[in-house]
């Protein structure tokens, strides 16, 4: 394993290019022949330029200790004086022809073969540039009439919007091999919350029927699904951070585990032949075989005048619930068609002035309503559903408000509560508090989600994009599960309102997280020692050994490299990141620096390498330090 700040400091050239990014370069490498070289930047050992460590002259003058290693940026290479940081033979590259290579080839991992790149490379510091007029990635193409009294969906909907407009059309995947589709029916719309305010908005697919899109997710039947996603990441200057979310998670959350990620890859996306910009394409979060790991509320029923089998659904409350913690439930309502069903819950009389909270967003109390991620059948047609007209969202409030009471005596008050007949809690002398958190709450999926969120410092959490499942079905286990992990873009450093000293050095390390994070069941669970002990280091140390981690830093590694001519493609469309922008400045507290929520690092789209090179830095200062608090001291990690 190469030692780590070696690494960084090799980071730190070799992603401070405009063209296309170099690889970090291996420690100590020898090869000087390009047809070997996997590496995009390998630096090579030139003739030695100088003596090999610092050393004085009898009068005290300074003499160099140049490296053996090339470092170079975008035109030119050269040696660097360990002593000074003096360059030395720093001169031009000398590029070869262009050449075409499949990336999953070229980098010997087959995660990659669905794209090829376009490089030339130099002979002497085999550093490579990439075409950006190359098209590496897959292209979603969706065409529309212009004549649609919606064809400005893209463009005209904001973050205050109750409704969206959908346009129908045709959508093409091209660029994509034998994974190309041609005008498959269709229709899109904005998706999103406060990012439909931005100008680059995230989009949600629905085909008229069932696509694998991309290879991505062929569900049950091998026919994929209708509803997909595309993720816009328009305040990420590395347009990577959906992506680093979602590969931890698919990492982190076990096989056997009841939780669930969405599958992902990085794509193109037109309009109307029109370029729109580098996105995610990823599985719309639903409750379906293949998704989400619920039941879906129907039975099959014999009709008694066919004698066939019907689908027809469950109108008891033993069915599967999925629900999100969400601050935008209030905005259910006024939607057209009644919305998504919403109830709130009651936090054991507690609130803010209880918890040591730190405020979220432009929101200073904690959130108290869910919205239904899943179906509820009894509720009226063409209304809003709440726990006041459906019997079925009036259970899972009151089972959530129980649970809850469960998780706050035994965190706060070493104190047992099991939940009976009547869906309340009550408290037990013939039960431990670690037997009633046991019972009630699926840890192995909540200490992956408390992972994931302990690594990436989600300030969304604690207001909304936080999923949590229960199947009270039949053969349901009645637990509360985290679930589905989602909505990345503000994370791994990027929002400086949720990390101590966001602008200092070490402000990424943030130790009191979970102390103060306004979502309540991560910072409850946070106090119970058998859930951290017997839970959360154990999975810690699997998922290290499995390598999560630097697999995660690998796949940044490729997309700040190969995909480069995608990321300039990109910000010329979008010359600003949406959240430092003033059209979004009253959600946050400005610091003089910049004048939205977005730490200094990551403002300016121009200085998308320097982003690049922090995000790796703090991904490694922050995964080392959980290390130390959770692991068995294991090396610092580094891309793999």
């Amino acid at each position: 394993m190469k030692n780590v700040l070696k690494k960084m400091t090799y980071l730190m050239v070799g992603l401070l290019v405009t063209g296309c990014g170099a690889k970090i370069p291996t420690e100590n490498s020898t090869s000087n022949n390009p047809s070997t070289s996997a590496n995009p930047g390998k630096s090579s050992t030139s003739n030695n330029p100088g003596p090999s460590r610092s050393s004085s002259s009898a009068a005290g003058a300074h003499v160099h200790a140049w490296s053996t290693d090339w470092a170079y940026d975008e035109t030119l290479h050269w040696h660097t004086c360990s002593g000074c940081n003096e360059k030395n033979a720093n001169v031009a590259h000398t590029f070869g022809e262009w050449q075409e290579q499949n990336l999953g080839t070229l980098l010997s991992k087959e995660d990659y073969n669905r794209y090829t790149v376009k490089y030339k490379e130099c002979s002497v510091c085999h550093y490579r540039q990439m075409d950006a007029t190359y098209s590496v990635l897959p292209e979603i193409r969706f065409t529309f009439e212009a004549s649609d009294p919606n064809a400005d969906f893209a463009t005209k909907a904001r973050s205050t919007d109750s409704d969206r407009p959908t346009v129908e059309g045709k959508i093409s995947v091209t660029n994509a091999g034998d994974l190309n589709i041609t005008d498959a029916v269709a229709t899109m719309k904005v998706r999103g919350n406060q990012t439909a305010g931005f100008d680059k908005k995230g989009l949600q697919i629905k085909f008229d029927k069932k696509q694998n899109l991309l290879d991505l997710n062929a569900g049950p039947d091998g026919k994929g699904f209708k509803k997909w996603v595309l993720l816009a990441d328009a305040k990420d200057t590395t347009i990577s951070r959906s992506a680093l979310g979602l590969t931890m998670s698919k990492g982190v959350i076990a096989e056997d585990s009841k939780a669930w990620s969405v599958n992902f890859t990085p794509v193109s996306v037109y309009l109307n032949n029109q370029y729109w910009g580098m996105y995610m394409l990823a599985d719309q979060k639903e409750v379906k075989d293949g998704r989400i790991k619920l039941a879906e509320p129907i039975e099959e029923v014999k009709n008694p005048e066919t004698g066939k089998k019907e689908e027809v659904p469950i109108m008891t409350t033993d069915i599967g619930y999925c629900f999100e913690l969400d601050n935008y439930a209030k905005d259910e309502s006024k939607k057209a068609d009644g919305g998504d069903p919403t109830f709130r819950i009651d936090y054991d009389g507690m609130t803010s002035r209880d918890f040591n909270v730190e405020g979220n967003n432009s929101v200073n109390d904690l959130v108290y309503t869910y919205t239904m991620n899943s179906d509820i059948n009894d509720g009226p047609e063409g209304t809003h559903v709440d726990d006041s007209n459906s019997e079925q969202v009036k259970f899972i409030k009151n089972r959530l408000t129980a649970l809850f009471k469960v998780l706050h005596q035994a965190a706060s008050n070493n104190r047992a509560y099991e939940i009976n007949a009547n869906n309340q809690a009550v408290a037990t002398s013939a039960k431990t508090v670690k037997q009633v958190v046991e019972e009630n709450f699926d840890l192995n999926a909540w200490a992956e989600g408390f992972i994931i969120n302990a690594v990436c410092l989600p300030p969304d959490v604690g207001y909304s994009s936080f999923y949590m499942s229960f199947d009270n079905t039949e053969n349901g286990d009645k637990k509360l599960r985290f679930d589905n992990p989602w909505d990345f873009d503000s994370n791994f450093g990027n929002r400086r309102n949720f990390l101590v000293n966001p602008d200092q050095k070490n402000g990424n390390y943030d130790p009191y997280y979970m102390d103060r994070t306004a979502n309540l069941w991560f910072q409850l669970l946070n106090k119970l020692d058998f859930f951290i002990n017997d839970y959360v280091k154990p999975k810690w140390n699997a998922v290290r050994e499995a390598k999560v981690f630097e697999k995660m830093l690998g796949m940044a590694d490729v997309y700040y490299t190969y995909f480069d001519g995608e990321y300039q493609k990109n910000f010329a469309k979008w010359t600003t990141t949406q959240a430092s922008d003033q059209n979004v400045a009253s959600y946050f507290n400005g610091d003089g620096v910049n004048r939205g929520e977005l730490r200094t690092p990551f403002v300016e789209v121009s200085q998308r390498k320097q982003a690049q090179k922090e995000t790796i830095r703090w991904l490694t200062s922050r995964i080392n330090y959980l290390e130390k608090q959770w692991g068995n001291n294991r090396p610092g990690v580094t891309a793999e």
